[in-house]
Parts: structure tokens; sequence; C-alpha cells
């Protein structure tokens, strides 16, 4: 994987691999108005800490948010699934410390996903979009 510029291009990429995606693209901080859809887009970076010698410890927040249709149970219940084996997917790439490309001067720490919820219905209810929460630690020199 080519090394990324910024933090969420690098997180982008590393989303980008996760199988169920398929075929479609992930887009920059919005979803289309069409289902199924996918977006990334960063949501803060907290410095955690800071060593004598100026080594900074980072974490960086990210949202995978996804358009799906919702009109019954059994969409809504699809949309869920995905959102649970998006955060095992993310679970295990972390365990086997399959992590993000950073940009130069920054190491990976861990990354984690939780809180898969549904965010916003459309007015209709055929639609709707659900949200992740994606925490990259890394350190920066």
């Amino acid at each position: 994987m080519e090394q990324s510029n910024t933090l969420l291009e690098a997180v982008k990429a590393w989303v980008e691999e996760y199988p169920e995606l398929g075929e479609l693209d992930l887009h920059i901080d919005q979803v289309d108005d069409d289902a199924p859809s996918y977006s990334v887009g960063t949501s803060g970076l907290i410095l955690l800490s800071e060593s004598v010698l100026g080594i900074q410890t980072w974490q960086y927040n990210a949202v995978l948010q996804s358009r799906e249709y919702t009109a019954d149970d059994l969409s809504r219940l699809n949309a869920a699934a995905f959102t649970e084996q998006f955060i095992f997917w993310t679970n295990d790439r972390n365990a086997s410390d399959d992590l993000p490309d950073l940009p130069s001067g920054m190491i990976p720490e861990s990354i984690s996903a939780d809180n898969g919820m549904l965010l916003d219905l459309d007015e209709d209810g055929d639609r709707g979009v659900y949200q992740i929460q994606i925490h990259l630690v890394f350190t920066k020199e």
C-alpha cells in the first residue's frame, strides 16, 4: 500500500480493504442519497501524551458512514449486521497488527471500531445512515 499524505487518506485506504464494501466507492465526509453508499470522515484528533523525549501519542478519530435501506426489519437487521461485522473485522486486523500505513513520522499503535448505530433516517424511512466510530492511536516523533 502506498504511503498516505494525511491521516484521513490512510484510514480511507485501510477501510477500503473491508471485503463487504465490494466495488463501491468510499467517499469523504458524505454518503450519496442512493443506498448503498459509504463514506469516511474525520471526527477529531486528540493528544494523549508526550514523553520527555518529545514523542507524542495521539488518537485520531474517524467515522465510517453507510447509507442503507431501512424500509423493513430485514433491511435494518442487515445494516446492523454490517456495523457488527466491520467492528469485528477491525478488531481482528488490530490483533494481527495489520494497521494503516500512516504519513511519514507517524507510527500506528492500534486501531479499533465501536458504537455502530443508526444515525439518521430519511423522511420516508426508506433509507438511513449508519455510523461506526474508528479510533487510531499512533506515535509521532
